[in-house]
C-alpha cells in the first residue's frame, strides 16, 4: 500500500502498550485528532476482532521496547495481514527497533500526517515444526534457536540445506537470524551484523565443540533444515517468546521467505547511525 493512501484514509488506531498508563494521553491527543482507538492493550492479541481491523484505515502503534514490537509484528503476520503498518515507539531500555521517543510521539504523528516518514518491510523467519502427526507454522522476527536443555550435556543437531546434509552443529546450540535479527541473539553470539533489508539470513553456532565451525550467511532462496542428532535435548525457542522440546518432532524447516513486517520509520532513519549511537561505535571521537 502506498504511503500516501495510508495517511489520507487512516482513521483507527490501535495501541499495544508495555506500560498502558503511559499512552492515555496519546488516547485522548488521537480521538481529539478524530481517530477512533480500537485498543489499548498490552498485547495486540488481547483485541479479539484483529482479524475485521481494515489495514488501509489503520495504523498499530507499538508502545515499549523491541519485545513488544516483536511480538506484535508476529501477530499481525500470523493472522494474514500484508499491509498492516506499525510504529514502534520507544518506551524501554534498548529500542534497536524502535526508533521514535515516546516523548517525541505527537511531534512524530504531526510528520507522518505530512508524509515525513518511510515504510521498511524487513523480512521474517517462516519456521514449520514437522513430526508424523502434526506440523506447527511458526514466524520469527528476529531468529530461531536451537538451545541444549541439558547443563551438564551438549546439543547436537544435524543441518541440511535444500534436504542435502551440510554439517552438525555440536556444542550449546544454534541461532538462524532474519536480517533484521543479526542485532540481537546472533550479534552475541558472534554472528555477523547484516543490513536489516537485505534478503539473505545467517547462521551462527552457539559456543560450538569446534573452533572450526563459523557463522554461515545464506541467500533467501536456500530452505534450511534441522534434526535432532543423537537424542540430545534441545530447545527450539522463536524470538525468545515461545519454545517446544525438539524431541516433539522430526525435523524444524526454516526459511526467510515472503513475510515481511511493514515499519513506519523516521524518513531518511540512518540505520548504520543507529548502530553506531547503540553500540557506541567511534566514542572515542574519531581519534587514534
Amino acid at each position: 500500500m502506498n504511503k500516501i493512501i495510508l495517511e489520507k484514509n487512516l482513521k483507527y488506531i490501535g495501541i499495544v502498550a508495555k506500560n498502558p498508563k503511559n499512552c492515555l494521553k496519546f488516547v485522548k491527543h488521537f480521538e481529539s485528532l478524530g481517530y477512533e482507538i480500537l485498543f489499548l492493550e498490552k498485547t495486540i492479541n488481547k483485541f479479539k476482532n484483529l482479524h475485521k481491523i481494515d489495514e488501509e484505515k489503520t495504523l498499530i502503534l507499538s508502545i515499549g521496547g523491541d519485545g513488544t514490537l516483536i511480538s506484535t509484528c508476529r501477530e499481525i503476520a500470523k493472522i494474514g495481514f500484508k499491509n498492516l503498518n506499525v510504529l514502534g515507539v520507544y518506551d524501554g531500555t534498548l529500542g534497536f527497533l524502535t526508533d521514535v521517543k515516546i516523548n517525541n510521539l505527537k511531534e512524530f504523528f504531526a510528520d507522518f500526517l505530512k508524509g515525513k516518514y518511510e515504510i521498511k518491510k524487513p523480512l521474517m523467519l517462516e519456521i514449520l515444526l514437522k513430526n508424523s502427526k502434526d506440523e506447527i507454522k511458526l514466524i520469527a522476527f528476529n531468529d530461531l534457536v536451537l538451545s541444549r536443555s541439558a547443563v551438564l550435556s551438549m546439543s547436537k543437531v544435524d543441518g541440511y540445506l535444500d534436504d542435502e546434509y551440510f554439517n552438525t552443529y555440536y556444542g550449546d546450540g544454534v541461532i538462524v537470524s532474519s536480517p533484521v535479527g543479526s542485532t540481537a541473539y546472533n550479534m552475541s553470539a558472534n554472528g555477523p551484523i547484516i543490513y536489516p533489508m537485505s534478503k539473505v539470513f545467517c547462521i551462527t553456532p552457539i559456543c560450538a565443540h569446534s573452533l572450526t565451525q563459523r557463522p554461515l550467511v545464506l541467500p533467501a532462496e536456500y530452505k534450511l533444515k534441522f534434526k535432532n542428532a543423537g537424542n540430545s535435548k534441545v530447545s527450539i525457542i522463536i524470538d525468545g517468546q515461545n519454545a517446544f522440546d525438539m524431541s516433539k518432532f522430526d525435523e524444524v524447516v526454516v526459511r526467510l521467505g515472503d513475510t515481511h513486517a511493514n515499519l513506519i520509520r523516521h524518513l531518511n532513519a540512518n540505520y548504520f547511525e543507529v548502530l553506531k549511537n547503540k553500540l557506541h561505535w567511534g566514542h572515542n571521537g574519531g581519534k587514534v
